[in-house]
């Protein structure tokens, strides 16, 4: 059986944030007992690595005995948190578990963070970093970007030098609430994209723009990204929407196809994760959205269709279509 390419798991529906492009979290949370049940039968489907966010995952009180969990079986651990509630007994245990964590962002001065990460204190957030890179665990700093923060690419690039931050990687906003009102267009994103890759080339940090059509766009303007050291555009090999080839663990215990998408094949508070993970191979739906031959639109005869295939939860969300075109897609 053909393995996921990782696991992202929600441990937790709690936050004690209130961020503007939040979700939304299910109001179930599995208990105690199955969270460590699910945490032991990760391994058995072999991941790449696996994700652990929430909500803010350091209000899951099994936290790190799910991270201990995963730490045994050699698999490699990201932790995505808000980091107010990091503190030197927190990061070191993760250290000591050799996790990776992503500091979530989104706004890089104390008004602009604070607007969109409402609850949230920026001299905590600076704190949380410095701490991170005292123990050399911080991965990257996380930017979920729309209409609400794309005018700030170049303080982002400022803000990330300043910390010695090594890495950014740029979210696309994916569906929550009033997603039309911030969500990019395809004209926007071309701005976005480009200004992204400039400040990459001035500044030198690495970045990740996690979208389908990045590779895509990169290749229509001729921009290397071909791994080395004077490059520090992360490209990975699987480029495209990878919706279904990777499990997402709902706060719920709900089993999808994707972090954002409305549809699951299970719960594991009912199966185990690899029957069910054998049911999203088999579900005649998903496979279909996963045939990019299936794309309808200007995406069936792009010449990147198969370096890209345009989010399908983004498509679904703004079309209720999950075959239409990428309507966020820079390239049409």
């Amino acid at each position: 059986m053909e393995n996921p390419y990782f696991i992202d798991w929600a441990i937790t529906n709690r936050c004690n944030l209130r961020c503007l492009h939040c979700r939304g979290m299910d109001k179930r949370e599995i208990d105690g007992k199955t969270a460590l049940s699910i945490a032991r039968q990760i391994p058995n489907l072999s991941p790449a690595w696996v994700i652990i966010e929430g909500g803010e995952p350091l209000l899951r009180g099994e936290l790190f005995e799910i991270l201990e969990i995963i730490n045994k079986s050699e698999i490699e651990a990201y932790l995505i948190t808000n980091g107010m509630l990091l503190n030197k007994e927190a990061v070191k245990r993760l250290s000591e578990l050799s996790v990776k964590v992503m500091v979530s962002v989104d706004g890089v001065d104390k008004e602009s963070y604070e607007a969109v990460r409402r609850g949230a204190s920026f001299e905590r957030l600076k704190e949380a970093i410095y701490l991170l890179e005292e123990y050399n665990i911080l991965d990257a700093c996380n930017i979920t970007i729309g209409r609400h923060n794309a005018w700030q690419i170049k303080k982002i690039f400022e803000f990330a030098k300043g910390f010695n931050i090594n890495k950014i990687i740029f979210l696309g906003l994916k569906p929550c609430r009033d997603y039309g009102k911030y969500v990019l267009s395809g004209g926007e994103y071309k701005e976005v994209i480009s200004s992204v890759i400039e400040c990459q080339r001035v500044y030198k940090i690495d970045i990740f723009f996690d979208e389908p059509f990045f590779k895509p766009f990169l290749k229509e303007k001729g921009i290397d990204y071909s791994p080395n050291a004077k490059n520090g555009i992360i490209v990975p090999e699987v480029s495209h929407c990878i919706f279904g080839d990777y499990i997402f663990i709902e706060t719920n215990g709900d089993i999808k196809p994707c972090t954002f998408s409305p549809m699951a094949v299970g719960n594991l508070e009912k199966g185990n994760l690899e029957k069910l993970w054998e049911d999203m191979k088999k579900s005649e739906i998903i496979r279909k959205i996963k045939d990019f031959s299936q794309r309808t639109g200007r995406c069936k005869d792009c010449k990147y269709l198969y370096d890209c295939g345009g989010c399908r939860s983004r498509t679904f969300a703004l079309t209720g279509n999950w075959l239409s075109e990428d309507p966020s897609c820079p390239l049409i």
